[in-house]
């Protein structure tokens, strides 16, 4: 089993934290980072057009790119290899509304046109062929990065851009425009939004959204610019509006609104009304997720409810009270039957391969398998009373479910609808994921996260264990959002701990965590990943949305893989009065060459520059710059000294003892600048050194930093 043992190994975690994700971020395909092995290919995935509700424009992506101005309001554009590229920047928002004293104050009415540090905005592309045409399914990629001076030369931009795809860890712009953020809903009255991205000083929360009750259960809308929020002792459900990251309404759900789901088509929000005081109101809430506006209130049933679609507009909702499953018309908003379910149905789950929807029986240990096709009951799978949580896999072909009274977690085959295999977990097991390899299983009692291979599915009973956190949620993991939250890349995840006020970050392979966030002052129960990237949201137009960062002129490269384009628009950020002065880091650190690949044995010279971040010029004459190397996965570590070369570049040669991935830190005592302030140099010793670097993947961009 993977286990972490000792203080020592935690206390090397902490000082390689950042260094690890960065190189997990390396190995998984991350933007804007370049493939970890340069030998093999890496194909960009596919981006999807989002697909937006077919009602008036909301603010934010939809209504910039639905209602551009009477000119366009493309305010930029080049011609690269036949291809049109336009660029513009809109406010995300019509207004505003930020507090200056007791008098609020519009944004708008400071700089009606011009866009102020802090405002939510929509960076747009647009490309069309030689013909006119719109160039849909492109694979963009962007970034903001400080003007040198001048708006940047053709030579400047390749070299940013490449800088960019090829070394991010040291070249690092201003904002990455193909990122995520990392959202925690806490025990309190509350959603933190993290920017999980190395910055020049210490990961930051991005926003706090406050809500008017605490929260229960949450979903995603399709685009991912709206999240809603159960709020049971409100009987409402919150909107947030997740481009400004501010709460846009609290809708009344009906009584005791709980479990959250949102259809395939994305058109209605299904809400779960557990009415216990009130069982003749208990049933479904049906929300239009694009006007907020009920369209219907459908009696289920008494006690919890659990939601689920099939593929025939079907949606089915257990009744945990009555031992029921009501089978609901998505098209008629209309409860076609009940159908008998076992005592205490407590989750369910469809599988397309099956063609079935699976309904667990927490007190008789039982799954009953529902045909799609006519709405009976067609077979099912006997264990023992204290099931709790039911995942299929993806190709509909196998199921888990977990027993918090057993402690284990049984897999059984859909073909045949048999449990074939058992693993034993942690204590009371009650919440299930997956990411492509692996099942991650949280258990209420164990602080150690159980994982289950994939791969071996059916032949194995074999898992590992990784430690997330120092202590076992135990009642603070009441719940009904997952605590687990799958990364964008597939391969990592990351975990809410409420008993330690953390969520940490596992890259699957390892021991340990390779990072946690904190709950800044809050206890985080439920964790999820939002995609920020550019999308497609019209035909040849490219969107994202983000708040502008501190005032200046800045370059916006731009990258397409396929045809290869890349130009550098230009674009000033003004100044906003409302907002205090930032407090700068001591000195910013950009790396001549990182990723450095050398051959064990061999001198390796490693140049950095330090910046002075007021006038982000190259900082001479420091005399303590301090570099400790040490070898991932081992206790080893190598100090030096940087010695000053001029223009305020610094260097130090170091020889690596043996093949390996190593990191280096800088730290400068006279500047109080810890080693983990300022990002990590990397140096890897291989038997055949290359440098043959690829297009990056435009999935995700796992880099955090230890809080």
């Amino acid at each position: 089993m993977i286990r972490s043992k000792s203080f020592l190994n935690a206390l090397l975690l902490s000082l390689l934290i950042p260094a690890q994700i960065a190189w997990a971020g390396m190995q998984q395909q991350s933007v804007p980072l370049p493939d970890d092995d340069p030998a093999r290919k890496v194909e960009v995935p596919e981006q999807k057009p989002r697909k937006t509700p077919a009602t008036a424009a909301r603010s934010g992506i939809d209504s910039a790119a639905a209602a551009p101005a009477t000119d366009g309001g493309w305010k930029q554009t080049t011609n690269v290899s036949g291809v049109k590229i336009d660029f513009r920047g809109v406010p995300s928002l019509k207004d505003v509304i930020i507090q200056r004293g007791p008098v609020p104050v519009s944004l708008n009415e400071i700089a009606a046109s011009e866009m102020v540090q802090g405002q939510p905005a929509v960076f747009q592309f647009k490309l069309t062929d030689a013909a006119g045409a719109p160039m849909t399914g492109l694979r963009l990629a962007a970034w903001m990065d400080h003007a040198s001076g001048k708006p940047a030369d053709k030579s400047t931009c390749h070299s940013k851009i490449q800088s960019f795809l090829q070394m991010q860890l040291s070249a690092r712009p201003e904002v990455d425009l193909n990122t995520y953020y990392v959202l925690a809903l806490t025990q309190e009255s509350s959603v933190l939004v993290v920017d999980p991205r190395i910055g020049f000083g210490s990961s930051k929360l991005y926003a706090a959204v406050d809500l008017a009750a605490p929260g229960t259960d949450w979903v995603l809308t399709r685009d991912n610019d709206r999240l809603f929020i159960s709020m049971p002792s409100l009987n409402q459900v919150a909107v947030v509006d997740t481009v400004a990251f501010r709460v846009q309404a609290n809708v009344d759900a009906g009584e005791k609104p709980n479990r959250l789901s949102i259809q395939p088509d994305g058109k209605y929000l299904w809400i779960g009304n557990d009415a216990i005081e009130k069982p003749a109101t208990s049933g479904i809430t049906v929300i239009d997720a694009a006007t907020l506006r009920v369209v219907a209130r459908i009696p289920t049933g008494k006690g919890h409810h659990e939601i689920a679609f099939d593929e025939n507009q079907k949606v089915y909702v257990t009744n945990q009270g009555d031992g029921t499953v009501s089978i609901i018309s998505a098209q008629n908003l209309s409860k076609l039957q009940d159908v008998p379910a076992g005592k205490e149905p407590v989750a369910l789950a469809y599988s397309a391969r099956g063609k079935s929807m699976y309904v667990v029986s927490r007190s008789e240990g039982r799954i009953t398998v529902i045909s799609a096709e006519n709405q009976k009951v067609t077979g099912g799978l006997a264990a023992k009373p204290g099931l709790t949580a039911l995942k299929i896999t993806p190709d509909g072909r196998w199921g888990f479910v977990a027993n918090g009274t057993e402690s284990n977690v049984l897999l059984f085959d859909v073909s045949s609808n048999q449990f074939v295999q058992k693993y034993e977990v942690g204590r009371h097991p009650d919440q299930l994921a997956l990411t492509d390899s692996y099942v991650y299983v949280r258990s209420r009692e164990s602080e150690h996260v159980t994982l289950i291979p994939l791969a071996d599915v059916g032949s194995t009973s074999q898992t590992a264990e990784f430690p997330a956190g120092e202590v076992a949620p135990e009642g603070l993991a009441e719940g009904l959002a997952s605590p687990v939250a799958p990364s964008l890349d597939g391969a990592s995840a990351f975990i809410a701990n409420p008993g330690d006020r953390r969520i940490y970050y596992y890259q699957e392979g390892m021991a340990a965590p390779m990072g946690s966030i904190e709950g800044y002052g809050k206890t985080p129960k439920a964790a999820m990943v939002l995609d920020r990237s550019i999308h497609e949201t019209a035909p040849g137009i490219y969107s994202v949305a983000l708040r502008l960062p501190k005032p200046g002129v800045y370059d916006v490269p731009l990258f397409v893989d396929s045809p290869s384009l890349s130009h550098c628009f230009d674009y000033t950020v003004q100044v906003n009065p409302l907002l205090k002065k930032e407090k700068l880091d001591p000195i910013y650190l950009r790396a001549v060459k990182n990723n450095l690949q050398v051959r064990p044995g061999e001198p390796a010279q490693l140049q950095f520059t330090l910046i002075d971040p007021e006038t982000m010029k190259p900082r001479d004459g420091i005399k303590d710059v301090e570099v400790t190397v040490l070898l991932a996965e081992g206790l080893r570590q190598m100090r030096f000294s940087a010695d000053p070369v001029g223009n305020g570049l610094y260097q130090f040669t170091f020889t690596p003892p043996k093949a390996g991935v190593y990191y280096a830190m800088v730290r400068i005592p006279s500047l109080k600048v810890k080693a983990n302030l300022l990002p990590y140099l990397m140096i890897r010793a291989a038997d055949a050194a290359t440098s043959d670097l690829k297009a990056p993947d435009q999935s995700n961009s796992n880099q955090l930093r230890k809080e």
